[in-house]
């Protein structure tokens, strides 16, 4: 995902000066590519920090990660759109436009990983004695799919798609329990008063929200930011649930290969009863 796509994304809710930032970074794209953070910010007219704080805003790590993105990009790229579907569309155009969507949709996801930010969260659902989900409509789902996976390899896990249950369950939760915070908008009510509920009991609030700031990545401990879509022709929404449904499996995965043998057995034991159904 490129630097100007990232800028055009988050740049409404910049604020002045990180307007000023985005503004100059680009028209100067080969400066940014060769001055120190310094330079950068005399010639912006702001702090250091605040290039830093810019750089955090857009999905990276810090600003020497920002600069590594351009200088291995090279040339800017070109974000590929959206195929806009005509009425009566053929079935083989259909699919080749949900094929060409996806797979631009999760190139763009995974530029956005923090590997760090995946580690730190597996580690704090190892340490912790239960997790809590929340989210609802098409985060909801994400939800569920969490849900079952975490439960078939032992992990203690709480979700209900009723919003008053969800945050009913929250009661139980103890200090250093982790709630993982779904809402693609970041400003989803029940998600936003479950993340708060849970930071207030000392719990570890992880969220999965679009880049840039948003209420929800404010309250959490660690954000997996994922692409700014446009909703057209529902394409936001179904964009929106692949790249959660993409940062979902990629924790549940990096928490499978952590205890590899015990997992495995977790999963044939559970198999074995369900097929039994």
């Amino acid at each position: 995902m490129s630097l100007n796509s990232r800028i055009k994304d988050v740049y409404a809710s910049l604020t002045t000066s990180e307007k000023i930032i985005a503004d100059y970074f680009l028209v100067h794209r080969e400066e940014v590519e060769t001055s120190a953070v310094k330079d950068l910010a005399e010639k912006c007219g702001v702090s250091a920090a605040t290039i830093v704080r810019f750089s955090r805003s857009l999905g990276y790590s810090g600003f020497p990660a920002l600069k590594m993105d351009l200088l291995v990009s090279g040339k800017k790229k070109v974000d590929d759109l959206t195929q806009e579907l005509s009425q009566s569309e053929s079935v083989r155009n259909i699919v080749a436009a949900t094929y060409s969507h996806r797979l631009n949709t999760l190139e763009k996801t995974k530029e956005l990983i923090d590997e760090e930010n995946v580690e730190n969260f597996v580690e704090k659902i190892l340490a912790s004695s239960a997790v809590y989900l929340c989210g609802i409509g098409g985060s909801g789902l994400v939800c569920e799919d969490i849900y079952q996976k975490f439960t078939r390899i032992g992990i203690r896990t709480f979700y209900s798609p009723d919003e008053q249950v969800n945050i009913t369950c929250l009661s139980s939760l103890k200090k250093g329990d982790v709630l993982l915070a779904v809402s693609y908008s970041g400003e989803t009510k029940s998600v936003l008063k479950s993340a708060e509920i849970a930071k207030e009991k000392g719990a570890y609030v992880a969220s999965v929200s679009r880049l840039g700031k948003t209420t929800l990545s404010k309250i959490s401990d660690c954000v997996f930011s994922i692409p700014v879509h446009e909703n057209t022709v529902r394409a936001g929404a179904i964009a929106s649930r692949d790249s959660s449904l993409f940062v979902s499996d990629m924790i549940y995965l990096s928490l499978f290969s952590k205890k590899l043998k015990e997992n495995k057995k977790n999963l044939a034991e559970t198999r074995k009863w369900t097929e039994k159904l």
